[in-house]
């Protein structure tokens, strides 16, 4: 009688604990206990996001100010160097206020007001993403990873993006003093920047034709591949239809990214029909292939084109394309590498996720992300030349292979 009744409080205290575990949760009845003293050891494995959660719980218990703790700065904060633990530059967690800058960064217009640079918030400074020609910013020497830790002898470290970059706008004739960490292989130097504001027009395309002896040369400068880029391609094609040219120079150096569909069609003005410009290949989507327009009117003349270690992207497609399809000579310095895709999802709080979801292949199968685009000719750029006598001696020497 009495084993029954053993068996029976048994299972009555069973049910007892399913109930608890039911109601509470594992994890909840083991933190519970644990909080309860201090000598309490951490003995069960956690699941790696309840142990952030655990921690938090941990710290609203025992820490003494934790009333004075900022959860929700604390929290993006986390995020931030989680996803920078990804070890890839381009896939980045952006509070709202960098998530305002950058979509305002993308809305190109041709008018701008300020020193003109793309720029994100990094720890303790502002990272220049991108720098455009001809702007203020490149005139002053700016660079492309430069970090600018003070702006007019104030410290950006606690200021936020949109606080910083208000700093460096408006209004134009005017000077803005900026303080750069630059890193050149590994070795850091503190650089003085004065740059004057100006409200710049530039268009993303320019060319004149060029005259050496009994030769014409077309020569294109590009600047920013954006909706309208090829648009006014195809208007200084028309206005140079009648020439008789003998040659091409496409310069498509200190050019970052941007739109790719438009850098396909730039080079479908190169590269014959049907042919491959660049595919791309996914994660989970299904591999794309974008093959050439062919609007045909430089298929059979001689190109050259001029790179640099800031031509990336979607300029570098079209090196690329140029080089592999239409026999085009590339000359200048390997370019930047930069052949992944991102796309990008925001939260309700306006905070966003950036991220890499696949790769750019060239013609030839080939990924030069984080390799670089290498030129057929070598011939790097001459600062001093061009600063002093304004002699650009790159493109001297494309000019130089036509009279060879």
């Amino acid at each position: 009688m009495m084993r029954k009744i053993n068996w029976f409080l048994l299972f009555l205290l069973g049910i007892l604990l399913w109930w608890i575990i039911i109601k509470l949760g594992p994890v909840d009845i083991i933190n519970q206990s644990m909080l309860a003293s201090r000598d309490t050891p951490i003995k069960y494995y956690q699941d790696k996001y309840e142990r952030f959660e655990l921690v938090d719980k941990i710290l609203e218990q025992w820490f003494y100010n934790y009333e004075n703790v900022d959860k929700e700065f604390m929290v993006k904060e986390a995020l931030k160097s989680y996803v920078n633990w990804m070890e890839d530059s381009y896939t980045v967690y952006m509070d709202a206020d960098q998530n305002s800058w950058f979509m305002w960064s993308l809305e190109w217009e041709e008018e701008f007001e300020w020193i003109w640079a793309i720029v994100n918030k990094k720890d303790y400074y502002i990272l220049i993403e991108e720098v455009l020609k001809e702007s203020p910013a490149f005139k002053a020497w700016i660079k492309p990873l430069d970090r600018v830790i003070k702006i007019d002898n104030k410290y950006v470290e606690s200021e936020t993006l949109d606080e910083a970059v208000s700093r460096m706008k408006w209004p134009a004739g005017t000077d803005v003093k900026i303080i750069i960490e630059r890193f050149d292989w590994e070795e850091r130097t503190i650089i003085d920047v004065v740059v004057t504001r100006e409200k710049i027009n530039i268009p993303s395309v320019k060319s004149k034709v060029i005259e050496l002896e009994n030769q014409k040369i077309w020569y294109i400068e590009m600047f920013i591949i954006w909706e309208e880029t090829e648009n006014l391609f195809k208007k200084e094609v028309k206005t140079l239809a009648k020439e008789d040219l003998d040659w091409i120079i496409l310069d498509l150096r200190w050019n970052g990214g941007w739109l790719m569909p438009i850098a396909v069609e730039i080079a479908s003005h190169f590269v014959p029909k049907n042919e491959l410009v660049v595919s791309a290949k996914y994660k989970w989507y299904e591999d794309e292939k974008y093959f050439s327009k062919w609007f045909g009117e430089f298929e059979s003349i001689k190109t050259v084109v001029l790179i640099d270690w800031m031509t990336a992207s979607a300029w570098e497609i079209i090196a690329m394309a140029l080089q592999e399809q239409a026999w085009a000579t590339l000359l200048g310095t390997k370019s930047f590498g930069k052949w992944t895709i991102q796309t990008m999802d925001e939260f309700q709080d306006w905070d966003s996720i950036k991220y890499t979801i696949g790769k750019w292949f060239a013609p030839s199968k080939k990924n030069i992300d984080k390799i670089w685009v290498d030129p057929d000719v070598i011939v790097e750029f001459d600062v001093d030349s061009y600063i002093e006598s304004n002699i650009d001696n790159q493109l001297e020497e494309a000019k130089d292979m036509f009279e060879k």
